[in-house]
């Protein structure tokens, strides 16, 4: 009873709660900095990309970092391997700010030590690790999945200058770096290699700088640049060395054909041939061309596809096929003994003087068959052995006609060079062996024999006379003749203009010649009347008296 009294007594009392407690402050505000450095980390964060790697090589999550001109912009956050296993997969984070760093054509590789043929790179990441640089593109096109290059890249995409591309086949392979070169100067690189083969070529692209891509024409031929060709040719032996470069690794080369004239500029990307050297330009022409069949009756040997075809020593065409499969003889080795030669005529050669429609030339060259033009096979290098066509004209073929074999003209042929010095040896051999030499070897042995005779006749002459001039008279005769040339000399002196006989030998020349001149009336008298001396000229010639009766 007391007991509810006091309850009654005093009532519990009640307290509204408090909305906040203090205690919260702390977690809260945790809270508040968690979730600002959580949007902190994320409005920083750049974009995530990907590259295709072929191995992961100097690289490593959380430390390998991705740098644009040495300046770092990201940071690989893992690395693991392809879905099929083949390659490695690496995944980088990028600040932000940097989603215009990709696009399309932006480029990946690992920076790391190297040593190529274009010198020694990544030295600095010796001490601080491999890194990977980004060379950013120009493209508007956004990607975030990229293949890393194996190497760094040759050229960059703001550098200015031409890029070109070059097919080559049966060439010697080039490699990405290796040089380009003007009249043996650098102008450029190579930049991209690879074989194609659907194609079975190479595929190379170039760079040219500028301002040496105005060199690159329409009219410039490109070739492979060793460092030293060594070729022997119907012209003779010829060697070329190029720089200390191209003699390790080769290069490119390129300048306009002598002759052909200097062309104008091209543009990006324009597609050119690769020659295996520099003589195959003129070897493997790609103008206008004419062929011609020329059956030899002699020996090709030396005669090789692509020897020149020459005009009196100026080229004019190429040897395209030999021995040519004709379609209308199939056995044309042992039923005509003469082998077929396909000769094309390229008139392009020599435009700037002939005639400029190929039409024109088969009549030029038909009338010229006319007037005597023949083919034949010459030497061009006696150490080599190699053979040349040439066509020249012979004044015992003239007024020929052209024949035609599958569609083909047919030039005339005429044996040349060694053939016929070997026709004129062998004549000369008949010759010898045709004439009677036992007889005139006889007479020979005969002749020597007497003329060893001789020759011992003039010996003992000799000896006999080197006796007579050691005798002590023949030697004083030189003395004795020298005498008689003084005395000689006085009696010559004798007579002489000065002297007293000479005067008084003119003096009697003199009278005789007066008396001449003066008994000439008396000759003359003589002459005329013979009896003058006898009977006086002007009384009568006697008469005799007749007898007495």
């Amino acid at each position: 009873m007391t007991n509810s009294t006091d309850e009654n007594q005093h009532p519990a009392r009640t307290r509204p709660l408090r909305r906040f407690s203090m205690v919260w402050i702390v977690p809260i505000i945790a809270m508040l900095a968690g979730l600002w450095m959580i949007y902190d980390t994320w409005s920083k964060l750049g974009p995530e990309i990907t590259l295709n790697m072929a191995s992961a090589e100097g690289i490593t999550p959380e430390k390998t970092t991705i740098r644009v001109l040495d300046v770092n912009i990201g940071k690989v956050t893992a690395v693991r391997l392809s879905p099929d296993n083949k390659s490695v997969r690496v995944t980088a984070r990028l600040d932000a700010g940097t989603d215009s760093l990709l696009s399309v054509d932006s480029r990946f590789w690992v920076v790391k030590p190297r040593i190529d043929k274009t010198g020694v790179s990544g030295l600095g990441t010796l001490l601080s690790g491999a890194y990977i640089q980004l060379q950013p593109g120009k493209s508007s096109e956004q990607k975030t999945e990229f293949q890393a290059l194996s190497s760094a890249p040759v050229t960059g995409p703001d550098v200015p200058g031409l890029r070109i591309r070059l097919n080559g086949q049966n060439v010697r392979v080039l490699s990405v770096a290796d040089p380009v070169l003007y009249q043996g100067f650098q102008v450029g690189r190579v930049e991209t290699a690879h074989f194609d083969p659907a194609t079975r070529q190479m595929n190379y692209q170039l760079f040219i700088e500028q301002p040496y891509d105005r060199l690159v024409t329409d009219t410039s031929r490109f070739w492979v640049a060793s460092g030293l060709q060594i070729s022997a040719t119907a012209e003779g032996f010829k060697i070329r060395t190029g720089s200390l470069e191209t003699l390790v690794s080769g290069g490119v080369a390129f300048d306009v054909p002598p002759g052909r004239p200097l062309g104008g500029r091209v543009a990006n990307m324009t597609p050119f041939n690769l020659y295996p050297d520099q003589d195959s330009i003129a070897e493997q022409y790609s103008g206008r061309h004419i062929d011609y069949l020329a059956f030899f009756d002699e020996s090709v040997r030396g005669l090789t596809v692509g020897a020149p075809v020459e005009y009196r020593g100026l080229r004019i065409g190429t040897v395209q096929a030999l021995p040519y499969p004709l379609k209308s003889r199939k056995r044309w080795v042992l039923g005509e003994r003469r082998i077929p030669v396909l000769l094309r005529i390229e008139p392009d050669r020599i435009e700037s003087f002939t005639p400029s429609r190929p039409n024109d030339w088969q009549q030029e060259i038909e009338h010229a068959i006319g007037e005597g033009l023949n083919a034949s096979l010459k030497t061009g290098n006696l150490l080599t052995g190699a053979v040349f066509v040439d066509l020249d004209f012979n004044g015992k073929l003239r007024d020929q006609r052209m024949a035609s074999i599958d569609g083909l003209s047919v030039l005339p042929t005429t044996s040349g060079g060694l053939a016929q010095i070997e026709a004129k040896v062998i004549a000369l051999l008949d010759k010898l062996n045709g004439l009677k030499l036992d007889t005139t070897l006889g007479n020979a042995d005969q002749t020597l024999a007497e003329g060893q005779r001789t020759l011992s006749e003039v010996r003992r002459l000799t000896q006999r006379l080197d006796g007579l001039l050691a005798q002590p008279d023949t030697q004083q005769l030189p003395q004795d003749l020298r005498g008689t040339l003084q005395e000689l000399q006085q009696t010559l002196n004798g007579v002489s203009p000065q002297s007293p006989a000479y005067q008084q030998l003119q003096q009697s020349l003199s009278t005789l010649n007066q008396l001449l001149r003066e008994m000439r009336p008396v000759v003359r008298t003589l002459d005329e009347t013979p009896n003058a001396l006898l009977f006086n000229r002007s009384a009568r010639d006697p008469e005799p008296k007749g007898a007495t009766p």
